[in-house]
């Protein structure tokens, strides 16, 4: 007795709209490095508040008496920004490109090309990641600049606990001829109990200061200078580069752990949307749209260097 099977290999166009979710987040949330640089919380979609606790000498001389250290029980609160990405794209601009090849033939011809919605939907996660990284360091609600009123940074978190973090003071542009100098400004002001971990500790850097230090690195290093670029750390400490800080000269040092860097992430693969409206109100584009939550602060604020200059 022989069986016969049918198989339907006709895909509904609506399916080549659609990105790996999983994928498209993972990009758009966390660049190479995030992990391994910010102490990241997924899964917060509103406030929440995280413990931070602070021991001092919990050992002692034996006794049978009781003297209780110096510890600490804090809370510190995380809160979100609610942000939707958004783009359109028409078909009109597609049919001018190579996609065009891969189109059916016909001005009415379906324009939802496989390949090139791939290629479309890694475009957006790694702009999304662009714009989040500005957001890092540099977001601030009051702020003119609505790409960066969206939520608030770390920056501005760093300026408001000035009673607490360590600042640099009178800090000036940094150039290949004073980089070392002012590195080792920061470097000495870090607490020593800070430095002692240097596996979390990290010195973040605009792209100025990134530049100028290895600039004065090659200057001083033929085989940087000519052949390879070393390690970008600076006595053993890994730097840090940080887009999102900016054109002006900033550094910060810390430990990793005291930078929060919030996320949703949990189910947001379920509002990721790519609709065709041609097949609704005739129109001949496609609109996509990614929802996401994002949110910044830091703790332990005595543990922070911070060199920010005005340019």
């Amino acid at each position: 007795m022989s069986r016969k099977l049918k198989f339907d290999l006709d895909i509904d166009a609506s399916a080549l709209l659609q990105a790996n979710s999983e994928a498209f987040y993972s990009r758009a949330y966390l660049q190479e490095e995030t992990v391994d640089n910010y102490r990241t919380l997924p899964g917060i979609k509103y406030k929440t508040k995280i413990s931070n606790v602070t021991f001092g000498q919990v050992l002692q001389a034996e006794n049978c008496g009781w003297n209780a250290s110096n510890d600490e029980l804090a809370s510190v609160e995380v809160d979100v920004c609610g942000l939707s990405a958004m783009a359109e794209i028409c078909q009109f601009q597609l049919e001018q490109s190579f996609v065009s090849l891969q189109m059916t033939k016909g001005s009415n011809g379906d324009f939802t090309v496989a390949s090139f919605m791939d290629y479309y939907w890694g475009e957006m996660a790694k702009t999304i990641a662009e714009n989040v990284e500005k957001l890092r360091w540099l977001g601030d609600t009051d702020s003119e600049v609505a790409a960066y009123a969206l939520c608030d940074g770390y920056v501005k978190s760093l300026v408001a606990d000035s009673a607490n973090v360590i600042d640099i003071a009178s800090p000036i542009a940094i150039t290949p001829s004073n980089v070392l100098a002012k590195l080792a400004l920061v470097y000495a002001a870090i607490p020593a109990a800070v430095i002692a971990n240097q596996e979390e500790l990290r010195i973040y850097v605009s792209s100025p200061v990134a530049t100028a230090y290895r600039a004065a690195v090659a200057a001083a290093n033929t085989q940087a200078n000519l052949t390879q670029a070393l390690d970008f750390s600076y006595l053993g400490i890994k730097m840090v580069l940080c887009p999102g800080m900016g054109t002006t000269s900033k550094i910060v040092a810390t430990l990793r752990n005291n930078l929060i860097y919030a996320f949703d992430a949990e189910g947001d693969g379920k509002a990721l949307r790519a609709i065709n409206l041609a097949d609704t109100v005739a129109e001949p584009v496609i609109r996509t749209r990614a929802n996401m939550k994002v949110g910044f602060t830091h703790v332990n604020g005595n543990e922070i260097v911070f060199y920010n200059a005005a340019a």
